[in-house]
């Protein structure tokens, strides 16, 4: 039953996390209104917590391997998004 659950839970936040890569490339705009600082937040914390009880309570199916290991690299990278625009920030607000 978890595994199911974890499953229904980890596809909406991996399509959230493309979603933000979509509009980091080609809209970043809309990232940095409340909501999207909200959304961009919110889905970075709930990947990590999502990832971490893929790795302590399911280990050995192939299909929550495939989850887990989805949301990892999802998680990852919108964390380095979230990185690399707190440095153009940096560089762009530092130039006269």
């Amino acid at each position: 039953m978890l595994k199911i659950a974890l499953t229904l839970v980890s596809i909406p936040l991996i399509i959230t996390h493309l979603f933000i890569l979509y509009f980091w490339i080609f809209d970043w705009r809309q990232l940095v209104t409340d909501v999207g600082l909200i959304v961009w937040v919110g889905s970075i914390k709930f990947g990590i917590l999502l990832y971490l009880v893929f790795r302590i309570y399911i280990k050995t199916e192939k299909i929550t391997i495939l989850n887990q290991k989805l949301i990892f690299a999802t998680t990852f990278l919108t964390i380095l998004l979230a990185f690399f625009a707190l440095i153009i920030e940096f560089i762009t607000s530092s130039m006269p």
